[in-house]
């Protein structure tokens, strides 16, 4: 190898003259660094940068929202999940008890709870719909993905733990800050085992190539040497925060330097042993590698470092603390390459142990002859097979699911499984969607445009459900529904029709009743005149009856000369009737004798005194004779006997009269009763004062009359009133009956889905349910509001990351025209942040990769002081990279069926372009030093002499990629594979066949502006 300069000749004769000195230098310094400082990965674990940008507007809106609910500030949400096979018993509502009381007073580790199952009016909220799990959402304190953050997260467990979880109840903390914080213990877990795995793979290889240990030995001492430098300055620069330091740092920095840090080694290694082969001394031979090989290992670092420290222009906490971390330990690796391996080098080969193996240079060189005279198409065939791989990236999907990420199975991961299991939707991942307004929006207008709003972001594709405080368990709150409230007015409609409807025949006999009423009442006025009358008669009746009671009274005075009374001779007189009674009965004894006995002289004189003889005399003589001598006696006496005869008989009628007298007393003893009936209903009153109130029930008639006739006339109103009441009601029931039915369809079509309204009672503000819920769901001045929507899909997938943009579009579109159209609504949660984070890439990406190539290309054009040869070989590493991505693609997400993540373009391109550009711009530059007599034997002599360095350094940094495919998370194996495929493809068809056709073919005019060389020939026979 030819070139150099004056100060690498220096460096080169100064370690070999001190060889010793800068071995102990080197491993001193590399002692006290790392007994002073502490281990980066104990740096990391205290000084870890957010995994996220902080400006991202779904951080902003996560800060935002704790700030408005009063809660300390955090990004690190997550979900603690409590399932079982069973039921959650009591056991598990005291554990659960235990817990909340724990983390709410844990202020170091917990920036809030969302406590929804520990009350009543909320608890089925948290409760998952087979009542056998619980979801507790947990703020860790700090930054997703910070250390902070991830301490915090560690500390949950703990308290978890702590907590003693009954038997059967399995508790998990899962969500984006615990996934992340399970992702970043892997790596931390991987590293040990990925730096191992790579210092093995590096000296098999070695040795398998040099089969020397020597030789392998100067390469793995400048990678130690390398890491322990590079690693404590990095451990000091992120202690003191003058450095943003992550995991990545580690994995990818360790790498980058076992890498790179090997290759230089080998280049040294390769110049020094092509310089023995010329026969030249050991100091000489060093000096000799130093000046050949010098320049390209700083033109290597330079790049490698161009492209890390383009990596400071991003925001995304992976890229910031990977990138300039590599830039800063590939300085130092550079200044350790370009001492410590000439300085080993210069002890081992004193001794004997160095010297160089039978060159493989003719072998190579036949392989450039091949190339060149073939240079056409293997030009097209390397372009086609490149440009084939690169259009699989058309179909290239980015993973942002940092869940399957884990290749192991882990507490977060667990978590998600259960919550699917459970809620069967991402429960544990939802999105926040935060209205804010300028008032307070507890109240019905508020609430109706929130339930609207809420209903739109429902609609969207892949959602599940949305909490909000409208509907707190994802379902619309019943009773807010207008359908509901039109049902249940409805249904009373229907409850009075159907009342209606059973009196309407009481109505009707109501009607009938009074029709009947009025006509008893017109009858009974009609009467009145007569009653009237009547009552005048009885009134005059009763006159009488009292002015005979004076003319009795009068005679009573008159005839007792005023000592009797009429009552005094009621009295008498019902006394009399008592001696009477017992005069008659003597009376009726001594009749009855006598009766018996002028019966007898009726009997025998009866026949002789009638006046005509009765038949049964006519036939009989002696009757005969006795009628005739009566006759005689009769005519003898004068008559005398025929009178004697005459009052025998009535005597004989005496006793008749008295039993008919008898017989009568009865009557008047009733008689003297009712008229003592009668003065005792007098009441001591007299006849004047009787004859008043007789004057009294007239008056009390005539009212009466006057009262009849009004009372017909407003009976025969309410006739008419019933009757019209009766046909209107009849009217009415059928009226009720029609909005019943018309109410009742109307409700079943807005009860549910996008015609359901929303109407909430001011009362219900104070409901139990409403008070609890809005103390989560709404803040405490009620101006923010919060909603939780849930994914029935993936929240990682790119079917969430595009639609979760129009969450906030649909909400704020259904607010449009309400009292919060001009509320603004912003989202936040893992769909929010992963998709904001897929556009930060995209730009990231774009502007360290413009960054990147640019200044890779201007270390080309100030190394080969040239134009077109920088950018012919910056465009193939870029095509290298691109088939390197689409076989990537092609391998992992079309065969194995796991898409590519987030991480892996932008980092594999970091190290491809930087690494790549190396390896062409090694081969290139031997390619000029060798052109002297043509290009066509430059090509040859390039291809003789670096043919076996760079496969050699490209398969140990192959290897040292592939090692990170030993690690436990698949960004790191997906990473580790693509850059490995990438730094094959470009020592097997980009290095091997592209360049040098295309340097075939373009002859010198690749050196533009550069003056030509000279003509080539046809090409030499190989030497």
């Amino acid at each position: 190898m030819h070139g150099g300069s004056a100060i690498l000749r220096g460096i080169g004769r100064f370690t070999g003259r001190y060889a010793w000195w800068i071995i102990a230098f080197w491993i001193a310094l590399a002692g006290v660094l790392n007994v002073a400082i502490p281990q980066l990965e104990q740096t990391v674990s205290k000084h870890s940068a957010p995994f996220l940008p902080g400006d991202l507007p779904g951080n902003e809106t996560l800060r935002q929202m704790s700030k408005d609910f009063g809660a300390a500030p955090s990004s690190a949400v997550g979900s603690i999940v409590m399932s079982a096979d069973r039921p959650i018993s009591h056991q598990d509502d005291a554990y659960y008890q235990r817990l909340v009381g724990s983390l709410v007073a844990d202020h170091d580790a917990v920036a809030y709870v969302l406590d929804m199952y520990g009350k009543p009016a909320t608890r089925e909220v948290a409760l998952s719909p087979d009542k056998q799990a619980i979801n507790l959402v947990v703020a860790a304190q700090g930054d997703v993905g910070s250390t902070r953050a991830h301490q915090s997260t560690n500390d949950i467990r703990d308290l978890i733990r702590q907590a003693s979880p009954p038997p059967g109840l399995t508790v998990n903390f899962t969500g984006a800050a615990p996934t992340l914080a399970d992702v970043f213990h892997s790596i931390d877990v991987s590293l040990l085992v990925i730096t191992a795995v790579s210092v093995a793979l590096i000296t098999m290889l070695l040795l398998a190539v040099y089969r020397s240990v020597a030789a392998a030995g100067v390469a793995l001492a400048t990678v130690g040497i390398s890491l322990a430098v590079g690693r404590a300055v990095l451990s000091a620069l992120g202690a003191s925060d003058l450095l943003t330091v992550s995991n990545f740092t580690i994995a990818l920095a360790t790498a980058m330097v076992l890498g790179a840090t090997t290759d230089y080694a080998i280049f040294l290694i390769a110049g020094y042993h092509e310089s023995r082969r010329r026969d030249r001394s050991v100091g000489g031979s060093v000096t000799a590698a130093i000046d050949s090989v010098g320049g390209i290992i700083i033109a290597s670092a330079l790049t490698i470092g161009a492209a890390g420290i383009s990596m400071a222009f991003t925001k995304i906490g992976m890229f910031k603390t990977a990138g300039p971390p590599i830039a800063i330990a590939i300085a130092l690796s550079l200044l350790i390459s370009l001492t410590l391996p000439p300085a080993l080098i210069t002890v081992l080969a004193r001794r004997g142990l160095l010297e160089p193996r039978p060159s493989t240079e003719r072998r190579w060189r036949h392989t450039g002859v091949r190339i060149v005279r073939r240079a056409i198409p293997l030009a097209i065939a390397s372009l086609v097979v490149l440009i084939a791989l690169s259009a699989v990236l058309f179909t290239f999907r980015m993973n942002f699911d940092e869940n399957r990420a884990q290749v192991h199975d882990t507490d977060s991961k667990r978590g998600y499984v259960n919550t699917e299991n459970h809620w069967h939707a991402n429960e544990a991942a939802p999105e926040y969607l935060l209205v804010r307004s300028d008032h307070d929006m507890r109240n019905t207008g508020d609430l109706a445009a929130l339930e609207l709003m809420a209903n739109a972001v429902a609609q969207v594709p892949g959602i599940a459900y949305v909490r909000s405080i409208t509907r707190p368990d994802g379902i619309p709150v019943a009773e807010s529904a207008t359908g509901y409230q039109t049902n249940v007015i409805g249904g009373q409609l229907g409850s009075a029709h159907e009342q209606l409807s059973a009196a309407l025949p009481q109505l009707q006999q109501l009607a009938s009743g009074a029709r009947q009423l009025d006509d008893g009442a017109a009858a009974a006025a009609a009467q009145l005149p007569a009653l009237t009358a009547g009552t005048d008669q009885v009134v005059a009746m009763a006159g009488n009856v009292l002015d005979s009671y004076s003319t009795a009274e009068r005679i009573v005075n008159a005839l007792s000369s005023g000592t009797s009374t009429v009552p005094q001779a009621v009295a008498d007189l019902r006394a009399g009737t008592d001696g009477l009674d017992r005069v008659l009965a003597q009376v009726r004894t001594s009749s009855d004798r006598m009766t018996g006995a002028l019966a007898n002289i009726d009997s025998v004189f009866a026949p002789l005194t009638s006046a005509q003889p009765a038949p049964q005399c006519l036939i009989d003589p002696q009757c005969m004779r006795a009628r005739t001598a009566y006759r005689d006696l009769n005519a003898a006496t004068g008559g005398r006997a025929g009178q004697a005869l005459a009052a025998a008989a009535t005597a004989a009628a005496a006793p008749a009269s008295a039993s008919s007298l008898a017989a009568a007393l009865p009557d008047m003893r009733q008689g003297l009763a009712g008229l003592q009936r009668l003065i005792d209903q007098m009441g001591g009153q007299s006849p004047d004062q009787i004859r008043a109130q007789l004057n009294q029930l007239t008056d009390g008639m005539n009212r009466l009359t006057d009262g009849m006739r009004q009372l017909s006339s407003g009976l025969n109103q309410v006739r008419a009133g019933t009757d019209q009441m009766a046909a209107m009601t009849t009217k009415l029931n059928s009226g009720l009956g029609l909005a019943s039915d018309y109410l009742t369809t109307m409700s079943e079509h807005t009860t549910t889905g996008p015609g359901r309204g929303f109407y909430l009672p001011p009362q219900a503000l104070s409901d139990a349910r409403f008070v609890d819920g809005a103390k989560l769901l709404m803040s405490p001045d009620g101006r923010s509001a919060r909603m939780m929507v849930v994914w029935k899909i993936n929240p990682y997938s790119a079917t969430a990351l595009d639609r979760v943009g129009s969450l906030a579009t649909a909400a704020h579109r259904a607010a449009t025209g309400t009292v919060l159209s001009d509320a603004h609504v912003s989202t936040t949660g893992l769909s929010t942040l992963s998709a904001q984070m897929r556009d930060q890439v995209v730009r990231d990406f774009a502007v360290f990769a413009a960054v990147a190539i640019v200044m890779v290309l201007l270390i080309l054009i100030l190394l080969l002081r040239s134009l077109v040869a920088p950018l012919i070989l910056v465009g193939t590493v870029i095509l290298s990279f691109a088939a390197a991505a689409g076989l990537s693609t092609l391998l992992w997400q079309h065969v194995i069926g796991i898409n590519l993540d987030w991480s892996v373009l932008p980092v594999s391109f970091m190290a491809l372009v930087a690494v790549g550009a190396d390896y062409s711009m090694l081969f290139a530059a031997r390619i000029r030093e060798e052109s002297k007599d043509g290009m066509i034997r430059g090509i040859i002599r390039g291809f003789g002499s670096t043919g076996s360095v760079i496969t050699t350094a490209g398969l140990v940094f192959a290897v040292t990629m592939f090692a990170l495919t030993t690690g436990s998370t698949f960004n790191l194996i997906q990473i580790g594979s693509t850059i490995g495929i990438g730094l094959l493809l470009d020592i097997t068809v980009v290095r091997t066949i592209l360049v040098p056709a295309a340097v075939a073919l373009l002859g010198d005019r690749i050196w533009w502006p550069a003056r030509r060389i000279s003509p080539d020939g046809p090409p030499p026979a190989p030497q």
